[in-house]
Formats: structure tokens, sequence, C-alpha cells
């Protein structure tokens, strides 16, 4: 007698255990600090969305901190032209925002085709009484989604503070 495969979704567990596996891998090798990934679906349908925060220390060489909007040439520079930078006042103070698109080797390697890049928001904020950034990086995978998820992640990042 042969019994019915009780699990059907062995292989999907498998290869999101995998994915995870490779996200949180590559979050250490960029000294992420914390990583925040959505797993919300509406209407049966999943809205992949995820956050990492990492830091960017402070440069020992530089007497007093870089201003916002040299760190914002900076990224225009780092990204000649592929990139949305502005200057932004957020709750936390001034703040650097960029929006730009990115496939990432892990994602090609996970079949993500080069007709569908994530959609990136970073934001860098500066860390109170030192040269220290706090570097937020949202990712919207889904291109249908992405002007949408911006709106909510550009929302949580106003509301970011500092507290004693």
């Amino acid at each position: 007698m042969a019994y019915p495969d009780r699990d059907t979704f062995t292989v999907r567990r498998h290869e999101l255990r995998e994915l995870l596996d490779d996200v949180t891998r590559s979050a250490a090798q960029r000294d992420a600090i914390e990583i925040y990934l959505a797993t919300q679906a509406e209407l049966g349908i999943p809205i992949p969305a995820s956050l990492m925060v990492t830091a960017e220390p402070a440069n020992p060489a530089m007497t007093r901190r870089l201003p916002a909007s040299l760190l914002a040439d900076a990224i225009r520079d780092r990204y000649q032209g592929a990139a949305a930078v502005s200057v932004v006042t957020v709750a936390a103070g001034e703040a650097v925002r960029c929006r730009r698109e990115e496939l990432s080797e892990d994602f090609r390697e996970l079949g993500q085709g080069a007709g569908r890049p994530n959609t990136l928001l970073e934001f860098f904020l500066p860390v109170p009484e030192s040269g220290a950034w706090l570097v937020l990086t949202f990712s919207a995978p889904l291109k249908e989604l992405a002007d949408a998820q911006i709106q909510m992640f550009d929302a949580v990042a106003a509301t970011f503070r500092w507290s004693a």
C-alpha cells in the first residue's frame, strides 16, 4: 500500500529555509544590526518586503560629522544618476534618502530575472554625538507594488527618533 505525501510543501519549506539562510548570511557579511522580513499576505498573495539596519562607523580621520549634503553628493556620484538622492528631514533630524533599483547576485542565483530588479530605499541617519550613520535599507522586490511600499517605507523612516 502506498501512502500519499502528507506534506506537499516540504520542497517549498526547504527552499524558504535556504533563502532565509542566504539572506541572513548576506546581512551578516554587511554587518547588519537587525533585519526584518515581512511575511504578510493579502488575499492569499504574499507581499514581500524587508528592512536591514546597518551602521557606517565614524571616520577617525574626520574631526567632525560629514554634512548630509556632502554625503548625498557622494551617493549620487557612486550611482552615477541611477539613484534618486535627496536630503530630507525626519523626526530624527536631517537624513539622506536614496531610492534605486538593484538586482543583487543573491537574487539572480534564486532565479530573479534582470527585468525585475528590487526597488531599494535607503535612509542614512546621523547618530547623535558621533560621526557614524545608521542606515535603513528597505527592499520592495515586486515592481508592481514598489511605489506603494516606498510610501510606507518613507512613513516608517519619518517616525524614527533617537531617545536618551
